[in-house]
């Protein structure tokens, strides 16, 4: 194609330096241009006519090319905008071939625009010259052809893709000017493409090819495809070829996966340092926790008592803390672990707000439950995921309230436990909804807030909620409180039975709850009510009115009251000013806090026979108002003030215990715990030691009945201490020796690894004292059983 020009200025030359001569005879073919003869006579209406008709066709056959053209053109664009360019080459080369062919068979033109109006062209009386007529039309389809070919190689040039045509021997015989330059060669016309530099690559898995030019700053990459079509005039294959740049694509990929890498590597550093951190911090804050507790075993004045109580909830503090931050990092490593495992759903919803009702009667706000009569008694599901949540939305609860209550729901919808959260908070402004739910944030983020906290209590519990396939938001209204609320799929496992017996159990019963408004009272009211029972709730002389006219009524005779003792002095006024005199044989419950446990002996004042501990549990209020039987309540409440003293029960033996432990201060508390169960201790100081004490087995026999070890030990650490003591008694066929691990890291990949190198128990610090003790005892009774 670049000779093109050439043979354009050349057949022009020709056609302009030789004279054109006319005939009386209309020619066969046109001239490429046609002159008017001056002086000519007008031609008649029926010549005009006459003349016309070839014109129109003329005019249609040289529309017919361009309209051709066109078409390429149009496909051209289309085969661009989809990214298409086999189809491209194929559909341009295809049209252009049929639009040429026109021209070349074009028929004469009798007539000329430029003829004069009124005046008819003068026809040559010589005889035209064959091939004068075919130079000129050679010329004017050479033309035609070329101009076409240069819009055709201006297209592919706008295209910033390289385009080149080969034939079957691979030598180039067109090349547009984005090749040129892309390869650096002039005129690649006649080379092959190898010689031009062209070696495509094939690519990895895609089953493409790539073409790198160029090295350092000025490398380009491409992508390479090939064509083979056929000519249709010629009959002749050609290869096409296109490359695309794709130099900016793979540099941002590049860079992508270097910048996922760099990623992937802080995070891993992060998790690293959080789980040393955590090992660091824990294993200080496990002699201090420890050591208070020793400390609350012994005689106390109130006074120390009191510090000692404070220091222990400053270290639990921390420790929550120190466990929100391993979730956040096992969270976003995608690490975090499901345990599906089988619990009473009473038990774990009361044991989160019993443990919670201190800190909110502590600030004189209530804390209540209502469980749905409908939901199961027994689900399958992550018991401690759902647990933590629960603590951190009730925590938050009563944190952020300050007068009024938090109230606990749980109800069953579409298979899925549903559990809310009230309070009576200052509740969330609508940019603070979702927000909430991010790391590090929280509603009163600003410089004068009122309450601490690192704002991960909620995002973590998101992350769990979702982890569990359930559904986490809230409803709240600024100064009105808020209610948060999380779905949970779970399995129900409870028997049939037990819950058709929870259907209808208080159906004889009528009840006056006589309490403050508020959580107490209203999951009270609920309770009985969906067992069958009739209720009413009254907390002044107006309340109380109003209930007793509606109990009448209905025509109950009223069975019980129960008096909350915040109001039991209020309420013996507005029994006395009832309108009707109430039967001594009404039963009467008095609702005390556990707090209150050292005014037990008083409530006998209130004409009270039993008594309910807040917050109420269902299975306590059935118990008391059918037979009068409080004595659960009256066993968790005279529990609370005492210390939990350990000591060893009579099937517990005493055991040969030998401790690995390099922390002096947690060394002397296990001992001490240990010791206290009866049991003797020997102690080393690091892993190389611990491996020699429990292989000194003369004659096969065992010295220790159990070894605890620590996981991060000088010398040996506690894995590799395990994997030791293991191996030898594979390859020397010895017994089993129970082993328990203490550690600091709180995750649980870490504990999973720790038992499957052949541990048989594990604690995680700061321990647990009733956890090790009970731990102990049943891997003694296990060892024991395996050995009988």
């Amino acid at each position: 194609m670049s000779t093109e020009p050439h043979r354009l200025q050349s057949a022009l030359s020709t056609a302009l330096n030789q004279p054109a001569p006319y005939s009386n005879e209309v020619p066969p073919v046109a001239p490429a241009v046609r002159y008017p003869v001056p002086g000519a006579a007008p031609a008649s209406h029926d010549e005009t006519l006459r003349d016309s008709a070839p014109n129109a066709l003329a005019g249609l056959s040289g529309a017919l090319p361009l309209f051709l053209i066109s078409g390429a053109l149009g496909a051209a664009a289309l085969s661009v905008a989809f990214d298409t360019p086999a189809a491209l080459l194929a559909s341009v080369a295809g049209i252009s071939v049929v639009a040429a062919m026109p021209l070349l068979k074009r028929p004469a033109d009798p007539s000329s625009a430029a003829d004069k109006p009124g005046r008819k062209p003068i026809k040559a009386n010589m005889t035209p010259d064959p091939d004068r007529s075919k130079a000129e039309h050679d010329s004017d389809r050479t033309w035609e052809l070329g101009e076409f070919t240069s819009h055709l190689t201006t297209l592919f040039d706008g295209l910033s893709d390289m385009i080149a045509a080969c034939d079957l021997e691979g030598r180039i015989i067109f090349a547009n000017e984005t090749f040129r330059l892309a390869i650096g060669t002039e005129n690649p016309v006649g080379l092959t493409l190898a010689q031009a530099g062209v070696a495509p690559t094939q690519t990895d898995g895609t089953g493409q090819r790539e073409l790198v030019l160029g090295e350092g700053e000025a490398q380009s990459v491409w992508t390479w495809r090939e064509t083979i079509a056929r000519d249709p005039v010629s009959g002749k294959m050609f290869v096409h070829c296109v490359g695309r740049n794709v130099t900016a694509t793979r540099k941002a990929e590049a860079e992508l996966v270097e910048a996922l890498e760099r990623a992937e590597a802080a995070s891993h550093a992060k998790t690293r340092f959080l789980a040393t951190v955590s090992h660091e911090i824990r294993t200080p804050l496990n002699g201090i926790l420890g050591m208070t507790h020793l400390l609350s075993q012994t005689e106390t004045t109130p006074e120390q008592a009191s510090y000692i109580r404070n220091a222990r909830e400053s270290g639990q503090s921390l420790l929550s803390l120190i466990e929100d931050l391993l979730d956040v990092t096992s969270i976003e490593a995608g690490r975090l672990n499901l345990r599906e495992e089988e619990g009473d759903l009473s038990e774990l919803v009361h044991g989160v707000c019993e443990l919670m009702a201190s800190k909110a009667h502590e600030k004189n706000i209530e804390i209540a439950v209502h469980i749905a009569v409908d939901a199961p008694q027994r689900i399958a599901s992550d018991i401690g995921r759902v647990r933590q949540i629960l603590f951190n939305l009730v925590g938050n609860a009563i944190k952020f309230t300050e007068s009024g209550g938090v109230l606990v729901e749980v109800s069953l919808e579409n298979a899925a436990l549903v559990f809310s959260v009230t309070d009576t908070g200052p509740g969330l402004k609508e940019t603070d909804k979702a927000k909430i739910f991010e790391e590090f944030e929280r509603a009163d983020n600003g410089p004068t807030r009122k309450h601490g906290g690192a704002g991960l209590g909620l995002s973590i519990s998101a992350r769990i909620v979702e982890a569990l396939g359930g559904e986490i938001g809230v409803d709240s209204t600024p100064g009105k409180g808020s209610k948060f609320h999380f779905s949970v799929p779970i399995a129900d496992i409870s028997n049939s039975a037990q819950v058709t017996a929870l259907r209808g159990p208080l159906s004889d019963r009528a009840v006056l709850v006589i309490a403050p408004r508020g959580p107490v009272s209203a999951a009270m009211l609920w309770s009985i009510r969906d067992l069958g029972g009739y209720a009413e709730a009254a907390s002044d002389a107006e309340s109380m009115l109003a209930a007793l006219s509606r109990l009448n009524r209905t025509g109950l005779m009223l069975s019980d009251i129960i008096v909350d003792r915040r109001i039991a002095d209020q309420a013996e006024s507005l029994l006395a000013s009832a309108p009707t005199v109430l039967s001594d044989k009404i039963a009467r419950t008095l609702v005390i806090a556990p707090e209150d446990s050292r005014d037990l002996e008083g409530h006998g004042d209130h004409g009270a026979d039993a008594w309910l501990v807040r917050p109420v549990r269902r299975t306590s209020l059935i118990n008391v108002l059918t037979r009068r039987d409080d004595r659960d309540d009256r066993n968790r409440l005279a529990s609370k003030p005492r210390p939990p003293v350990l000591e060893r029960t009579s099937d517990n033996p005493t055991l040969d215990i030998l401790l690995a432990e390099d922390d002096p201060v947690n060394a002397l508390m296990v001992r001490t715990m240990l010791a206290r169960q009866g049991h003797r201790i020997t102690l080393v100081e690091n892993g190389r030691a611990l491996v020699e004490e429990a292989m000194n087995r003369p004659g096969g026999k065992m010295n220790y009945d159990l070894v605890i070890t620590d996981l991060s030990m000088p010398e040996l650490d506690g894995r590799s201490a395990i994997a030791r003591i293991r191996a030898d008694e594979d390859v020397n066929q010895l017994d089993h020796l129970p082993i328990i691990v203490l550690s600091a890291d709180g995750q649980a990949s870490t504990r999973d690894d720790i038992l499957a190198a052949g541990a048989d128990g594990h604690a995680e610090k700061p321990v647990d004292p009733e956890w090790l003790i009970s731990l102990v005892a049943m891997t003694a009774r296990k060892r024991s059983a395996t050995a009988g």
